[in-house]
């Protein structure tokens, strides 16, 4: 399989994913849908991308896209260990 390049959602730019954060919904079992910041971008899921830049990070924050793009709601927690990356 190709290595394409994903999108940031907060500029808008195409990178390498191995130039990017990101942030996985998780359905369990029992249907409760869970949000994860995946460091190795190794989890499975339904998977959001968001780019290294305090920027990128603060306009996802304040557009409330990850809520959009995972269809669920996004904690605190998850742009805290993202500000700890960068």
């Amino acid at each position: 399989m190709k290595n394409r390049p994903r999108t940031c959602l907060g500029c808008r730019e195409k990178y390498d994913k191995n130039l990017l954060l990101k942030v996985v919904r998780i359905i369990s079992s029992d249907g409760v849908k869970e949000i994860k910041f995946s460091p190795d971008a190794k989890l499975q899921g339904r998977g959001a991308w968001v780019c290294k830049k305090k920027e990128c990070i603060e306009k996802v924050k304040k557009n409330r896209t990850f809520e959009r793009v995972l269809k669920a709601n996004v904690t605190e927690n998850i742009f805290e260990e993202l500000s700890c990356i960068i």
